[in-house]
């Protein structure tokens, strides 16, 4: 009986071992999934059968033991895509501050069209608001904190009642008075603007302020988020040197070309623009 019973033990044991086997090599494997297809999705810590991430700045605890047991028959890779797709669709949609509390801090922000494009995944109340610029870039807004902020979606716009005309001019007219605070520090208008704070690249879109007078058919680059560089056009071909090498190494990459500032939006250098611009009528 002794022997029936520790054989009963071990055997429970292995399969028990078998399991968290299985549990932990697909935890890796769908991990290493979320990377490549869910960037904005961070593992904070793993659990015993699964692991908590933060998605979009939101705490989710994933279970692998419970979601194996019902795991559908199909590729593996599919099966990773239903789980992401159901923690996406499950995010809850925040509650947005009041306008009036924040209206001064709302302000325009250069993004990728890649992070657009990431949002666009969630509900629709959590895409982002964005209008386009020049190509692989769109105008996006937040709500700027000390050290951080809080991006404007669909959801919050909705909430406020603005129209996205509305907004684009409240954030712009934020950005000049903050620029010119930053401006009047710095001493007037530079050829470069690097790490000064996260505007540095949408400062392209208040020119006037930005360019310094002296700089006669100025050209300007925003290789990354954090950097502004204008120079006069007959230095173009170094200028769109600099800025290449500079996005092709950014961290945060936006746009590796030359352009032409203009009050409507900037303006490919030698390339006529087909794609509306942020200065032009959006009916987003």
């Amino acid at each position: 009986m002794a022997s029936v019973l520790l054989l009963a033990a071990t055997t429970a044991v292995a399969l028990a071992a078998v399991a968290y086997r299985r549990v932990t090599g697909t935890r890796a494997r769908l991990l290493a999934y979320l990377r490549e297809a869910a960037p904005e999705v961070v593992v904070t810590r793993l659990t015993p059968l699964g692991f908590v991430a933060h998605v979009l700045g939101v705490p989710v605890e994933v279970d692998v033991a419970s979601l194996l047991r019902r795991r559908p028959r199909g590729p593996e890779v599919a099966w990773f895509a239903q789980i992401l797709a159901d923690v996406r669709s499950r995010l809850p949609v925040p509650a947005p501050p009041p306008l009036s509390l924040v209206q001064d801090r709302i302000m325009p922000l250069l993004r990728p069209q890649a992070d657009a494009d990431l949002f666009a995944r969630y509900p629709a109340p959590l895409h982002l608001v964005a209008r386009p610029l020049v190509e692989g870039v769109v105008v996006t807004y937040v709500i700027g904190g000390t050290d951080t902020y809080t991006a404007v979606t669909r959801g919050v716009l909705e909430a406020w009642g603005l129209s996205v005309e509305a907004l684009h001019a409240l954030a712009i007219d934020n950005l000049r008075r903050h620029t010119q605070h930053v401006l009047a520090e710095l001493g007037g208008p530079r050829t470069r603007y690097e790490h000064l704070d996260r505007y540095d690249a949408t400062r392209v879109l208040a020119p006037d302020l930005v360019v310094p007078a002296d700089v006669r058919d100025p050209v300007v680059a925003f290789p990354e988020e954090t950097v502004l560089l204008v120079a006069p056009a007959a230095r173009a071909p170094a200028l769109a040197a600099e800025a290449a090498a500079r996005y092709a190494s950014a961290a945060r990459p936006l746009a590796p070309g030359v352009y032409r500032p203009t009050a409507t939006g900037p303006v490919p250098v030698g390339v006529a623009s087909a794609a509306p611009r942020c200065g032009a009528p959006d009916d987003a």
